[in-house]
């Protein structure tokens, strides 16, 4: 009797162990953080006296072969004050003022005046920061192919303007 009272505890201990074995591992991938896009992030945080965060969200560059555009957004989370957000690429600092709480969103409507490289499959350095901090974050932005449907109409072809 004793003998199969300790066989049904082994079988439930188990069968515990084998439907829980995620709970051993001390690293799941449930609590991993992740880009849940085609783009790359980075975060600002090591700013002196002041509770400030700067994050650059979801930056991809779409190409067509020859024109290429960059999509980002980078988000002043601060309650106060005005934030310049310095932007570097290929020897090129591109500055851009970014109120408290607001955002700054690169597209069609924002477009960049940096220097942007690379084909399809390709990852571009970028190296972000913001006054106030002696942080520097590295982006590997990727270049993606407007062949994918979904950026299909990413690419801003810039319209000729006559001039007298």
């Amino acid at each position: 009797m004793v003998v199969r009272k300790l066989a049904g505890i082994a079988l439930a201990a188990g069968v515990l162990v084998s439907v829980a074995g995620c709970s051993f591992n001390p690293h799941p991938e449930s609590l991993q953080s992740y880009a849940p896009s085609d783009g790359v992030g980075a975060d600002l945080t090591k700013f002196s006296a002041r509770n400030t965060s700067v994050a650059f969200r979801n930056f991809l560059i779409v190409t067509d072969g020859t024109t290429r555009d960059l999509y980002g957004t980078v988000v002043n989370s601060s309650n106060h004050g005005t934030l310049n957000i310095s932007i570097k690429t290929l020897g090129h600092v591109e500055t851009i003022a970014v109120k408290a709480g607001q955002t700054f969103v690169y597209g069609p409507q924002n477009f960049t005046a940096l220097p942007l490289t690379g084909k399809a499959g390709d990852t571009v350095s970028f190296y972000v920061s913001a006054d106030g901090s002696s942080e520097v974050a590295k982006m590997s932005v990727p270049v993606v192919d407007n062949t994918i449907d979904y950026y299909s109409n990413a690419v801003v072809t810039p319209t000729p303007v006559a001039t007298n």
